[in-house]
């Protein structure tokens, strides 16, 4: 039996697998606040799950990966591998990073599990490349190469790299302070959305989740403007990332903020997607939204 989990900032969700199949009635989510260490949550989990016997544990982490150590991003965490599989007598304990574990659930997911918002339909031949791109607590890419029926997603950190120009360029557009965004993790993520949101409209006290909750509503027009830029900004984020990572088998969507953000301005983060530049070389990237929760999870067992 193994165990899989996707443990994000917030977040944690944890289950089951059987002959490589996860079984949904032992997935469980978790919320990280109040628990001192990953090792404590896991102590709940089996609790819940007495009957358990685990050999294996694959865990997704949303931070860096080396040497079977891992350190959440935002959340003062830090796994060990051999110390888990210690504690819990287990033959082997993999950490990999949690947009990696995406990335590997890219070729599982079926039509059902995704949304397409522009472009060519998913290819049937699977080898090729595409890019996983997740906005939540933090930021970050997988890029996922497929050959010979053979995927890797080799390690990214790119929410910390400094916000390119053409955004930067945008930002001072519209706000004040666009020093405040110095990495693509400081715009692009939920606490960027309330940090942008607030910068935008004057306002210290509307959040992004507001933002997007009340999108549309004539109380709500300059939230609503604040949310149309936001999509556009990312819309041309995504634009560098095609010239980057060259997807051509399509970029995806994962993470609370950028679920939002497509459900509520998906034409405006189209529309800068699919402007033209000078080194433009997709005229007609296609965009998807990856609606499975448990993705992550999926990637595990495909790893």
């Amino acid at each position: 039996m193994r165990l899989v989990a996707d443990i994000g900032g917030t977040n944690a969700r944890l289950g089951l697998t059987f002959n490589g199949v996860i079984d949904p009635d032992t997935v469980q989510r978790f919320s990280n606040t109040g628990w001192d260490g990953l090792d404590d949550l896991l102590r709940a989990y089996f609790k819940a799950h007495p009957t358990a016997v685990v050999d294996e544990m694959v865990i997704a982490v949303a931070g860096p990966v080396h040497a079977g150590r891992a350190t959440l991003t935002n959340r003062n965490w830090s796994i060990l591998a051999d110390d888990l599989a210690q504690e819990f007598a287990c033959r082997s304990v993999t950490l990999m990073n949690d947009l990696a574990a995406l990335g590997y659930a890219v070729p599982m997911l079926g039509a059902d599990q995704v949304t397409q918002l522009c472009g060519p339909g998913r290819p049937d031949n699977p080898d090729g490349q595409a890019l996983v791109v997740g906005i939540g607590t933090g930021f970050n890419v997988s890029q996922v190469i497929t050959a010979d029926q053979r995927t890797i997603c080799p390690p990214a950190e790119a929410g910390h790299i400094s916000v390119p120009s053409s955004i930067k360029a945008e930002l001072d557009k519209y706000i004040q302070n666009s020093k405040h965004f110095p990495t693509v993790e400081a715009l692009f993520s939920g606490r960027g959305l309330t940090a942008f949101c607030q910068a935008f409209t004057s306002s210290s006290t509307v959040t992004g989740l507001q933002a997007t909750q009340n999108y549309g509503a004539p109380t709500h027009e300059i939230a609503t403007q604040a949310i149309d830029i936001y999509a556009q900004l990312l819309g041309l984020l995504l634009r560098d990332f095609s010239l980057s990572y060259m997807p051509s088998h399509g970029i995806y969507l994962a993470g609370s903020v950028a679920r939002a953000l497509a459900t509520v301005a998906a034409p405006q983060l189209v529309k800068a997607l699919q402007a033209p530049s000078q080194f433009w070389l997709q005229k007609n990237p296609s965009l998807f939204v990856a609606d499975n929760d448990n993705a992550a999870l999926l990637g595990c067992v495909s790893f």
